[in-house]
């Protein structure tokens, strides 16, 4: 369902439609409420090791808290609490912390471990796994590791169809099993699917992408056609919010990608739009949405 808002002054009216999903999605909101139960109820010292979601917003509402975000165990002294971020961690860093002496909270999204299961699952049945998304990724690099630990694995990560070949020519590749980054963008990820179906004789695929990120990228893209400017709100490091620019552009659409509503300001595109679209990435609260809507309110 859209919202509507209308704005009428001696100037142009606006209307302001809202994507009917967008915002924080269940495993989002379910990390961040239980690390800030931890910090409210431990009497220890509490630290996230890496960015618990990529919003920097939430980050630093969170340091408020005393909730510390860490890029190393290094930083995580014995006798505190370390949670795992939404996107999951090695196991051999949840391993080290606990050898530490440091307690862990894990705060995993319950769709990035069905990602990491799938993957185990798939090399214990002898397939080469394919993780369809971004090596580097925090996500990724924990789905790897995981799955690494079942002997004689094969795992390889591929973000788009022209890293295929190269991915693959170290690895056996008559049996190939393929999930998903949760975040993926649907469409790259069935023309991966597609063309790894023209290089394995056997293909089994997991669809791991995160519902949430399917219906906010057709919510998105559904919202494009009906607006002449879209404003995307997240993180510039989330994965999810910027694809859901990408389909935004792709449509045509003049779109912008912000973090805050200050970013609005002095925005020509947007000053001259009657009809303006609203959607917001996974890891993206209801306030920093709020602020923005009442500022396009205010136009």
């Amino acid at each position: 369902m859209e919202l509507t808002h209308s704005v009428t002054e001696s100037k142009k009216p606006k209307t302001i439609l809202v994507a009917e999903h967008s915002g924080f999605c269940h495993g989002v909101q379910k990390a961040v409420d239980k690390t800030l139960a931890v910090g409210e109820s431990s009497d220890k010292p509490v630290y996230v090791l890496g960015q618990l979601i990529h919003n920097q917003q939430v980050i630093d509402h969170l340091d408020a808290k005393h909730i510390k975000t860490v890029s190393s165990l290094d930083e995580v002294p014995p006798g505190s609490v370390c949670v795992i971020r939404t996107h999951g961690a090695p196991p051999e860093m949840v391993d080290e912390a606990l050898a530490k002496g440091v307690e862990v909270s894990d705060a995993t999204c319950p769709d990035v471990r069905l990602v990491q299961n799938k993957a185990i699952q798939l090399a214990e049945e002898g397939y080469t796994v394919v993780i369809v998304g971004k090596e580097e990724h925090p996500e990724i690099i924990g789905i790897k590791a995981y799955s690494q630990r079942v002997p004689g694995a094969k795992i390889v990560a591929i973000n788009k169809v022209n890293e295929i070949a190269e991915k693959l020519k170290d690895v056996p590749r008559r049996r190939i099993g393929v999930v998903s980054q949760t975040t993926q963008m649907e469409e790259n990820f069935f023309e991966m699917v597609k063309e790894l179906s023209k290089v394995a004789k056997e293909l089994k695929v997991f669809n791991t992408i995160c519902p949430a990120t399917y219906f906010r990228q057709n919510s998105a893209l559904e919202l494009t056609g009906k607006v002449e400017f879209m404003v995307v709100i997240g993180g510039k490091n989330s994965a999810n919010t910027t694809h859901l620019a990408e389909i935004c552009r792709a449509e045509g659409t003049d779109t912008i990608h912000i973090e805050t509503y200050k970013e609005l300001e002095g925005c020509e595109a947007l000053e001259k739009a009657s009809i303006i679209g609203v959607t917001a990435g996974a890891s993206t609260p209801d306030w920093l949405i709020q602020e923005v809507l009442e500022y396009l309110q205010a136009l």
